[in-house]
Parts: C-alpha cells; sequence; structure tokens
C-alpha cells in the first residue's frame, strides 16, 4: 500500500538525487508501508542508508506544514495545513471502506443489506458529515475539481468567452 500520512510531500527518487548532489538531503525522511518515516540525518551512508532504502522501493519525502486543531468535543487532532484531497485519486477505495464501517455498524442493531451492492446516497451523507467535522475543526481540503473548475474558467476567458 505505501506510506500514506499527508503531512508528508513525496518525493521522487530524481528528486532526493537532487538533494543529495545539493547537500540537502538531510531533514528529509525514508518512508515505509506501516506509515512510520526516518529522518535522514547529516552523517548519512548514501549507498548504506539511502540507495539501499531506495532499491528495497521505499520511498522518501518531506515534512509539509500542518496544524493542530480540535474537534467538536475536544479531542486535539494534527492535519495537513492543506489536505490536498485530488493527491487521493478517486475517492471510490475510500467509499467502499466507509460502506464496510456502515455495514459493521448496522450489524451491531441487527440490521443486514439484502444485497451486496452499497448504499451511496448514505455513503456520501456519512462521508459529509465526517467532511463537516474535519471542516468545521478548522481542516482545509483541497480538492482536486477546483483547480479543473478554475483552469476551464481561466480558457474561456482567454478564448473570449463569457463566463
Amino acid at each position: 500500500m505505501g506510506y500514506t500520512w499527508l503531512g508528508m510531500q513525496k518525493l521522487t527518487w530524481e528528486e532526493v538525487l537532487q538533494r543529495h548532489e545539493k547537500g540537502e538531503l538531510a531533514g528529509c525522511f525514508r518512508l515505509y508501508d506501516d506509515n512510520s518515516e526516518a529522518m535522514i540525518d547529516r552523517g548519512y551512508d548514501f549507498a548504506g542508508d539511502i540507495l539501499a532504502h531506495h532499491k528495497k522501493g521505499g520511498e522518501f519525502g518531506e515534512d509539509i506544514g500542518t496544524v493542530d486543531l480540535e474537534l467538536a468535543d475536544g479531542k486535539k487532532i494534527t492535519a495537513p495545513a492543506v489536505v490536498d484531497v485530488s493527491a487521493l485519486g478517486c475517492m471510490d477505495e475510500l467509499e467502499y471502506e466507509l460502506w464496510h464501517v456502515i455495514e459493521d455498524y448496522m450489524v451491531q442493531f441487527g440490521i443486514r443489506t439484502q444485497d451486496d451492492e452499497p448504499d451511496w446516497a448514505t455513503v456520501k451523507a456519512v462521508q459529509e458529515s465526517i467532511l463537516t467535522a474535519f471542516t468545521d475543526a478548522g481542516v482545509n481540503f483541497k480538492f482536486g475539481y477546483e483547480e479543473r473548475v478554475a483552469q476551464a474558467i481561466k480558457q474561456a476567458r482567454k478564448d473570449g468567452e463569457k463566463v
């Protein structure tokens, strides 16, 4: 599955090599599949630490800004300064996982569905509630469609169309 914490910006192998050449790799991180990371210190051994991690399929990243926030009942959370939802790609996988959570929840009440097809209206309603709770706490979500809409408006203006 790979490293998934959104508070970390992944670096390409080319970026890792460039930072190494410039002496700027220290302070970045080796990323692991279990969502742990190890900071690369100044005295790293390129062949033993970096190259070996890369050859094992390991990823690299740099910390991006985070903010400490509070949910409605005071539960503390830490979130990336901007949660780029478009970086997740398609939300389908998350929505299927959410449906399975909803099914497990229904089972506690003795409720079961009569077929295997998810009820997407319920999934969307629960997902919207979760996103609203996070947004109310101050999480700044960035959705890819916002960029696509902005790009379409820019192109329409460039083409002389009325927006």
